[in-house]
């Protein structure tokens, strides 16, 4: 009898102790809040991928080239009369510098901001998958993340846009300047 008690505890054991661990697993707790950690380090990731994918070497030539172009219009033209075409193109050229002057600036603050909410991120999952928080813990630290990185993702997806768009502009503006400036060149070489 003693001996039939002994194997019923042993078994409950083997049969209740398993339960009882599984259900104290953080991992399978809040796999719900886990799975939106990798959901949101995904996109951070996405992120990352746009961010290594800009030239910022080539948008600070750009600027260069520009800047270079305005001070060679400035040596060689002294309008008579208005050029509104010319204008319009200047114009061009002195927003691409204005939003492009800060490019290296630009590239540390956006490095830095989508670096420091990847850590955030895999320092919440960590802490979450060790069981350090509670269950009102994870979801307002889970809560902060989600909107530190949607800050930062409307803030680098304009940043982008900004670029993309003043990149074409360059390709379609600084060519006619750049013939634009031959032209002066050629006509101040005649007046030699």
């Amino acid at each position: 009898m003693k001996q039939l008690n002994n194997v019923t505890k042993f078994i409950f054991l083997l049969i209740v102790l398993p339960l009882i661990v599984a259900s104290c697993d953080p991992e399978k707790e809040f796999e719900t809040e886990l799975d939106d950690l990798e959901l949101q380090l995904a996109h951070v990731d996405s992120l990352e991928s746009l961010f290594d994918g800009i030239d910022f070497d080539s948008l600070t030539i750009m600027v260069d080239h520009v800047k270079a172009n305005e001070a060679e219009i400035k040596r060689l033209y002294t309008p008579d009369t208005l050029n509104e075409e010319f204008g319009r193109w200047m114009n061009d050229c002195k927003a691409i510098r204005k939003n492009l002057g800060n490019i290296g600036k630009d590239q540390g603050i956006y490095g830095d901001e989508l670096n420091a909410v990847k850590h955030q991120l895999l320092d919440l999952k960590e802490d979450v998958k060790s069981g350090v928080l509670k269950k009102d813990q994870v979801t307002e630290y889970l809560g902060v993340e989600k909107a530190a990185l949607d800050k930062v993702s409307l803030s680098f997806g304009s940043f982008y846009g900004m670029i993309s768009a003043e990149r074409y502009r360059y390709y379609v503006v600084v060519p006619k300047v750049n013939d634009f400036i031959e032209e002066l060149k050629a006509k101040n070489d005649q007046l030699d």
